[in-house]
């Protein structure tokens, strides 16, 4: 019952492209039907044409069974043509041709309406998992997630594109193919197929275990694709603590793991054919016996004999086809168990039906008594309680896992809140929609998103076709301009994977170009020069005085000169507020954040140099 939901989910998204796959359908027909007549054609091969003293000129295609009769092949030419080798000539090379023109269109027609289906399915799932709320990202390797988008849809297309068309021609082939061999000789059809269920019950069995290796090898190319992706990732790290060779050792065992789980479905699969083999010799030897018989009696000629035994034998080969496109189909259905998953799951949604969009922001954001837990039970913060007013500078310190990330995560609610609540402007954030929230605020964090585009798309991202002295003027106050015109193709350079072509420094300015050019009156800065040179960081620092000029920023900071310049400094300690006050407040009263200040920062201020006298 769940492979045939399974086939009919995937049906439907053939279904927009139901006009091709008839069409398809219709010349595969004709295949088959050639496959037919072909068969059909080889009892005049041998009683008529290899025997011109035969005193019959037209050429019998088959005989009626139950009317007894006649059909000849003269019927479909021209009355004209009386030549035997004539007739024969045109007949089959008319056939052949016919065959290949509808082989062609067939096959193409076919594989279109798959393969577009199956983009269809591809472009969903990629869809659904990119509408994803944060904590899904979290909570799923990317290798498995890249797995399932390319490896597991593209073992769907395999079997929706070619294997589907194979699939026509050869239920095609085989119902002309037995038509003939029911005309030719219904007893030894009969007696011929009585052994077919010896093949297609195992087969049936087989399909089964290989569904279920099929799904613990699609796990396990998520697998490797997990330890690429992060060695590549961090391949920095793994040269410089020299491990190479065990990064290698844990790719090959995964690889390992993989291959015994390929080799059993494959021996599964290649069971069918020898099974095939068998059996066609068996019933080979039977007609054999059979036909001695009928044709010392003159109830068959030698002509209608090869007939049937060519007919036979290219009954199995669609009959061997079918079992390699249903083992292929179970390969399909065992991949789409985690696609399905995820086109099942509920996304973040792009229409929130009852909500209001939220009116720019102009007076104040207010945190009130606000908690959120993960895991049910397991708090990260509790009632954090302060208020940020329209063009403040807030920073957020506190030592590692206090919070920090999760709580300036609430405002564009990458997460929700789970108590209290989150006003901006006096408007609840879970009562507004998505989008009009997350327009109102701009985003620069520790770990630079840059994509494999240009400069200009990177700095654009999110507002196509923006004049050219908007864009400049932001990459001008995040002081990237200058860099960017020495770049080969100054804006229109492609920046690499993450853009590793630019140093940290001139990555974290064109993050903070795009937060410019955004314009939202809400900023949010984690930890954006944590991993800066201090010439890098002086110059994104400047940018950062740039973008934070009549803005309200959230500044997730372990840097003096971003600290000090707050209005006010909130001291989150085990997910509370310990302190709030300014930077001189806070160090008078001696607590939490005159430690984290003498701890982070006292160093640097005695290494600064004395400020020179006045002249």
């Amino acid at each position: 019952m769940r492979k045939r939901e399974e086939f009919g989910r995937l049906l439907r998204y053939v279904k927009p492209y139901k006009m091709r796959l008839a069409a398809g359908v219709v010349c595969l027909s004709v295949v088959g039907l050639s496959e037919g007549l072909i068969a059909l054609m080889i009892t005049p091969i041998f009683d008529r044409v290899l025997n011109p003293a035969a005193p019959d000129s037209r050429l019998l295609l088959l005989r009626n069974p139950i009317t007894h009769q006649a059909i000849y092949l003269n019927s479909f030419l021209p009355s004209r043509i009386h030549s035997v080798g004539t007739l024969f000539a045109i007949a089959i090379l008319s056939v052949f041709i016919g065959k290949g023109v509808a082989e062609f269109l067939g096959n193409v027609l076919v594989q279109y309406a798959g393969i577009a289906g199956v983009t269809d399915l591809r472009n969903q799932v990629y869809a659904k998992v990119i509408r994803q709320p944060i904590g899904f990202f979290q909570d799923h390797q990317t290798g498995r997630l890249l797995s399932t988008v390319i490896n597991d849809v593209e073992r769907v297309r395999n079997a929706f594109s070619e294997y589907l068309a194979l699939g026509f021609r050869h239920i095609f082939t085989l119902f002309f193919l037995l038509a003939v061999l029911f005309a030719t000789n219904w007893k030894m059809t009969l007696g011929s197929i009585v052994l077919l269920p010896m093949v297609v019950v195992p087969v049936r069995t087989l399909g089964k275990r290989i569904r279920r290796s099929t799904e613990k090898v699609q796990a396990g190319i998520g697998e490797l694709s997990q330890i690429l992706e992060e060695t590549v990732s961090g391949n920095r790290v793994v040269k410089a603590f020299g491990m190479e060779d065990f990064e290698i050792g844990k790719f090959r065992a995964s690889a390992g793991h993989l291959l015994r789980e390929n080799m059993r479905w494959i021996r599964a699969a290649v069971a069918t054919s020898p099974a095939m083999d068998l059996l066609g010799a068996v019933v080979i030897v039977l007609v054999l016996m059979y036909a001695r018989v009928q044709i010392k009696v003159g109830a068959m000629t030698a002509g209608i004999f090869v007939t049937f035994v060519y007919a036979l034998f290219k009954s199995y080969e669609p009959v061997k086809g079918l079992g390699t496109v249903y083992q292929q189909f179970e390969l399909a259905f065992g991949a789409t168990a985690k696609v399905f998953e995820y086109i099942g799951r509920a996304e973040e949604p792009a229409v929130e039906p009852g909500m209001r969009a939220l009116p720019p922001f102009s007076q104040i954001v207010k945190f009130d008594r606000v908690g959120f837990e993960y895991d049910h039970g397991t708090p990260i913060l509790r009632d954090v309680s302060f208020e940020a007013r329209a063009g403040e500078v807030i920073a957020i310190v506190g030592s590692s896992g206090a919070g920090k990330t999760t709580l300036v995560n609430l405002l564009p609610r990458f997460y929700p809140v789970t108590s209290g609540a989150l006003r901006i402007d006096g408007v609840d954030v879970r009562e507004v929609t998505l989008r009009s929230l997350r327009e109102q605020m701009a985003i620069v964090t520790q770990e630079t998103i840059l994509f494999n585009d240009t400069v200009w798309n990177n700095i654009c991202y999110g507002q196509p076709g923006l004049p050219k002295d908007r864009v400049e003027a932001a990459a001008k106050a995040a002081l990237a301009h200058e860099f960017i015109l020495e770049l080969p193709q100054g804006y229109q350079t492609i920046l690499g994977d993450r853009g590793q072509r630019l140093s940290g420094g001139q990555r974290q300015r064109i993050a903070i170009a795009r937060a410019i050019l955004k314009d939202s009156p809400i900023l949010i800065l984690d930890e954006a020069t944590s991993e800066l040179d201090s010439e890098s960081e002086m110059l994104v620092q400047r940018a950062l005085s740039n973008l934070m000029m009549d803005r309200t920023a959230f500044v997730i900071a372990h840097r003096l000169s971003t600290i000090r310049r707050a209005d006010k400094i909130v001291v989150l300690d085990d997910g509370t507020i310990a302190e709030t006050g300014t930077h001189q407040e806070l160090l008078a009263r001696g607590g939490i954040y005159a430690r984290l200040y003498e701890m982070q920062f006292a160093d640097m201020d005695e290494a600064a140099p004395a400020p020179k006298a006045d002249r």
